[in-house]
C-alpha cells in the first residue's frame, strides 16, 4: 500500500529530529547517506580536512552510501542539512587605518551565518552538494549561494592498474580540490565575518560564487592526479553559481571575460598512518574592469601555485602540515587605461603554512602563518591616515592565527580564535601617526557552530 502524503511528512519530520542527534557535522545530508562518523570523512570531524575516505568520497562522486529514496522502503533519511555559526568578535580597534568599521559592536553576539545545504548521490556514480548561505556583517545580513559541486564518476581497471575518471561542474576555482592547501578550503578554515579580512589574495581566490565550470579529471591507482577545467563568469547557464546579490550589471561586479583555463595535478603516497601530497595549480583569467559595459579590454591574471601536505592519522591522535605558495603576474590591460590601477603590470605573492593538531576526535588545536608582498598599486591598497593622506599602497602584509576547538558533539564545536598581524598593508607600527599600529586590527573570535 503506497503511504500517504500525511504520513510521509511524519516520517521525513521524525528522520529530521532523530538525525539531529546523530554523528553529522561536517555536510549532515552526506553523514546520513553513509551512515558513518563524520570523523570518517573529515580529520577528527573538523570541516573541511579530509582523510583518504574522504577524498575518495569526493573524487568519486559522492556516491557512497544509501540513496534517500527507494521506491521499496520510501524516504530513508533527509537529503539535507541546517548549519549556523553565532560568535562575537574583538578588535584591538572598532576601525582601521582608514576608517573603515572593522568590528561595530566589539563583543556583540550575533548569528554570523545561516546555511542550508543539500548533498546526496543521484545515482551509484554521480552525486552533488549545493549550499545556500546568509551571511552576517557589517550592516547586515546578505543571502546567496555557498558552495556548489555536481560530480560524476567511474572507476576502471585497465591491467593491474586502477584509474578513476571524472566531471565535474563547481562554481568556484580550488573548489573541488581534495586537500586542505588551497585557498577555497585552506587554513583558516573559518574567520569572522566581522574581521578585517584577508591580506591580498590571488584571482585565482577571489572568484567563488560568481562563476560556474566544466572540468574533467582522471587519478591513476589513487597516487597520480590530473584536472583541467574552464571557467566562465555565472550568467545564464550557470546562474546556478552566482545566485544572490551579485548583479553583474552593475558597476564593481568581478565579470570574467570568456573562459578561463584552470588545471591542477598532485601527486600522493600513503605509507602507515602516514599521508604525503606534493602539488601544483594554476589558472589564467581576464577579468572586465569595474565598469560598465564588460567590452574592450579586459585586465589578465596568471596564477601558478605550488602546494603540499603532510597527515600523520591514528586513533587517537592527528597531526596535518600545509604549505601552499601562489605567484600572479598582472596586466591591468582594462583598468590602467580608466584610471582604475595606479600601474599597467605588476605581481602578488602569497604564503600559508599551518599545522594542526586533533586528539581523540574532540579537541583540536591549530597555527598558521600568513605573508603576502608584491606590487605597490594605490588603487587597490591605499591606506590614509584621517587627513587623507596616504600612509601605504603596498599589499604586503603578514601575521598569524591561533585557533582551539572542541567539538562537544560532531554537531556542535566551539572555536576561539585569534588574528593577529605584523605588518598591514606595507605599515607595521605607528600607522596614522596618531598612535595606531598594524596589531590594531587584531581580532579575538569566540564561535559555536552547529550542524544539525
Amino acid at each position: 500500500m503506497r503511504p500517504s502524503s500525511r504520513s510521509i511528512a511524519l516520517r521525513l519530520l521524525a528522520l529530521a529530529l532523530c538525525t539531529a542527534s546523530a554523528p553529522a557535522y561536517a555536510l549532515p545530508s552526506f553523514a546520513r547517506q553513509t551512515g558513518q562518523e563524520c570523523a570518517a570523512c573529515h580529520v577528527g570531524g573538523n570541516f573541511p580536512e579530509l582523510t583518504a575516505w574522504g577524498r575518495w568520497f569526493k573524487l568519486t562522486g559522492y556516491s557512497a552510501g544509501n540513496f534517500f529514496f527507494t521506491p521499496s522502503q520510501g524516504f530513508n533519511y533527509v537529503p539535507g542539512g541546517f548549519l549556523a555559526q553565532i560568535g562575537a568578535t574583538w578588535a584591538g580597534q572598532p576601525k582601521d587605518a582608514s576608517g573603515n568599521v572593522i568590528v561595530a559592536d566589539n563583543g556583540a553576539v550575533a548569528v554570523e551565518q545561516v546555511s542550508f545545504e543539500f548533498g546526496n548521490k543521484i545515482t551509484d556514480w554521480a552525486g552533488f552538494f549545493y549550499e545556500v548561505e546568509g551571511t552576517y556583517g557589517y550592516p547586515g545580513y546578505t543571502w546567496g549561494v555557498g558552495p556548489a559541486d555536481f560530480r560524476a564518476a567511474y572507476v576502471f581497471h585497465p591491467g593491474n592498474s586502477e584509474l578513476l575518471l571524472g566531471f565535474d561542474m563547481n562554481n568556484g576555482p580550488t573548489q573541488s580540490d581534495v586537500w586542505s592547501t588551497l585557498p577555497f578550503w585552506g587554513f583558516p578554515y573559518y574567520t569572522s565575518p566581522l574581521g578585517v579580512g584577508t591580506p591580498a589574495a590571488p584571482q585565482i581566490a577571489s572568484l567563488s560564487s560568481l562563476v560556474g565550470s566544466l572540468g574533467l579529471y582522471a587519478m591513476l591507482n589513487r597516487e597520480f592526479y590530473l584536472e583541467f577545467s574552464l571557467y566562465t563568469v555565472g550568467t545564464g547557464f550557470f546562474r546556478w553559481g552566482s545566485w544572490g546579490p551579485t548583479n553583474f550589471n552593475t558597476p564593481g561586479a568581478t565579470y570574467l571575460n570568456g573562459w578561463a583555463p584552470y588545471w591542477r595535478a598532485f601527486w600522493t603516497k600513503e605509507w602507515g598512518p602516514s599521508t604525503l601530497m606534493i602539488g601544483t595549480v594554476g589558472m589564467y583569467s581576464q577579468i572586465f574592469p569595474a565598469v560598465l559595459p564588460h567590452t574592450g579590454p579586459a585586465d589578465a591574471f596568471t596564477d601558478v601555485g605550488f602546494d603540499a601536505e603532510y597527515q600523520w592519522i591514528t586513533e587517537r591522535h592527528k597531526i596535518t602540515v600545509g604549505a601552499t605558495y601562489f605567484h600572479e603576474w598582472q596586466s591591468w590591460n582594462g583598468s590602467y587605461p580608466q584610471g582604475l590601477s595606479a600601474i599597467q603590470t605588476g605581481d602578488l605573492n602569497t604564503l600559508n603554512l599551518n599545522v594542526g593538531y586533533n586528539y581523540d576526535n574532540h579537541f583540536n588545536v591549530s597555527a598558521g602563518y600568513f605573508l603576502s608582498n608584491g606590487s605597490n598599486n594605490s588603487a587597490f591598497y591605499n591606506v590614509s591616515d584621517p587627513n587623507g593622506n596616504t600612509l601605504s599602497n603596498s599589499p604586503n602584509t603578514s601575521g598569524y592565527v591561533l585557533e582551539a576547538d572542541y567539538l562537544l558533539t560532531q554537531n556542535i564545536k566551539f572555536m576561539l580564535q585569534y588574528v593577529g598581524y605584523f605588518n598591514f598593508n606595507g605599515l607595521t607600527t605607528n600607522i596614522d601617526g596618531q598612535g595606531r599600529f598594524a596589531s590594531d586590527n587584531n581580532t579575538l573570535w569566540l564561535n559555536l557552530f552547529i550542524a544539525l
